[in-house]
């Protein structure tokens, strides 16, 4: 038997409406699986299992599918796998700069921007409190009125 690398469509019964398919652990990592499936959970119940160096992905659908409609899910399933692979990638890639920027949003939120390094945001705070005409205190276009009505003459 040759061992495979990629992922195949393991069982398929529209009778009951499931699908299994195997995966090579190799290619995705687990966490990549988990948000894959998490993905599905509103059409299909989703059973993760391993069997020694494959994924085993077991779906049943939650509404009556037909057999074309199985095989499209389970090519579906692949592309959120893709999809996912993506972002993971994507995160490891940019993870410091996702830091710095929640590290700046949070430093300025809290009115404490000085010292924040390399970042252009050394001197005042990006709101200033004290200031009504500054930020979120100031509003012109009168949004922040409460939008329940005025029950203050209408009794």
């Amino acid at each position: 038997m040759m061992a495979t690398t990629r992922s195949q469509i393991e069982t398929l019964d529209p009778a009951t409406l499931t699908l299994t398919l195997s995966l090579d652990v190799g290619l995705y990592p687990r966490d990549v699986l988990y948000a894959a499936a998490y993905v599905f959970l509103d059409r299909a119940y989703v059973l993760l299992d391993r069997q020694e160096s494959r994924f085993i992905v077991h779906l049943r659908a939650k509404r009556p599918l037909d057999e074309p409609t199985l095989q499209a899910m389970a090519g579906e399933f692949e592309n959120e796998l893709l999809a996912q692979a993506l972002r993971h990638q994507v995160v490891d890639a940019n993870q410091r700069i996702i830091e710095d920027v929640v590290a700046v949003a949070i430093a300025g939120a809290a009115g404490d921007v000085e010292g924040t390094g390399d970042t252009g945001l050394e001197g005042a705070p990006l709101i200033d409190p004290r200031d009504p005409e500054d930020g979120f205190v100031a509003d012109p276009l009168g949004i922040a009125r409460p939008w329940e009505p005025d029950k203050q003459g209408t009794e």
